[in-house]
């Protein structure tokens, strides 16, 4: 379930202890302006994880899906006991005190394999709350909305990045961009990552930001203008500040309650489920099913 993580550690003691690991690769130094002074950073990595040395602070960032798979992929399901089970082994590789270790960013979502195309259920995607998604690259089965300081959602198929390892596999994903937002979650540490019961938070927000979401379902017969990007745009540029919720909730009942965005929330939810049971283990290769659990 969570893919990219980044931390802080500003103890001293810990900091030297982790830096000082042997098992650490030294990437080599860059420098940095802080407060109109230039000051050097220190980088350094293990595996697919990569730290950083600033003057007062060390930051570990990367990718615990990709660190579980031996850095082949993250296009299998990571169920949360891996997850924590992954954690555990970083703890112990570098002798983590975690109440220490402070959780700044996270991205944490689901894989699902909807009853449509990918691309196509990507295409007709258009809000994200009040914010419209967009294509920051030049493919066509990749999204993004939200707010570049705050948190963003991203939406694309997973399949076209790993076509050996899944098909027709849509990602839906929350990046945080501040630790405030991870914090109004209740999550500080990552000790807490540790905690089933933190999981269920992450659960929630995955399930409450794809209910945010303004899905065109042209599977239904309405009024066009449902369908037409320039009515949204125009409600959110000149009604006031109810309107454009209202008509998105008029939207959704007149497509009725069996449509696409409904399918794909049950579909999230079902996987969040499972992917909280250990009877369901996290596979490498899901060609050769072969398992790996760490703890």
């Amino acid at each position: 379930m969570i893919d990219f993580i980044k931390i802080k550690i500003t103890d001293e003691a810990l900091i030297n202890q982790v830096w000082n690991n042997e098992i650490l690769i030294y990437e080599g130094k860059s420098e940095k302006r802080f407060d109109d002074e230039i000051k050097e950073l220190f980088s350094k990595s293990y595996k697919n994880l990569y730290f950083t040395k600033f003057q007062n602070r060390l930051e570990i960032k990367g990718s615990l899906h990709y660190f579980f798979n031996d850095g082949l992929h993250n296009a299998n399901d990571f169920n949360i006991y891996d997850c924590i089970g992954t954690i555990e082994l970083i703890k112990e590789l570098f002798k983590l005190d975690l109440n220490l270790c402070k959780l700044i960013n996270l991205e944490y979502g689901v894989n699902i394999n909807p009853i449509i195309k990918v691309d196509e259920l990507v295409q007709n995607l258009i809000y994200h709350e009040k914010r419209q998604f967009t294509r920051p690259t030049i493919h066509f089965n990749y999204k993004i909305a939200g707010n570049e300081a705050y948190k963003q959602v991203k939406a694309y198929d997973k399949s076209v990045q790993f076509p050996n390892h899944c098909k027709n596999t849509f990602r839906f994903e929350v990046k945080t961009k501040q630790a405030k937002f991870i914090h109004s979650l209740g999550l500080f540490t990552l000790q807490n990552l540790t905690d089933m019961k933190y999981y269920n938070a992450l659960i929630n927000s995955l399930v409450n930001e794809w209910h945010n979401v303004l899905l065109f379902d042209k599977s239904k017969t309405i009024d066009d203008k449902f369908f037409n990007t320039n009515f949204w745009e125009d409600i959110l540029i000149n009604g006031n500040r109810n309107k454009f919720n209202n008509q998105k909730k008029l939207y959704y009942k007149k497509i009725g309650t069996d449509n696409l965005h409904t399918n794909i929330k049950k579909l999230i939810e079902r996987k969040t489920q499972l992917l909280k049971s250990v009877q369901i283990p996290t596979t490498i290769n899901l060609e050769t099913a072969q398992y790996r659990i760490l703890f």
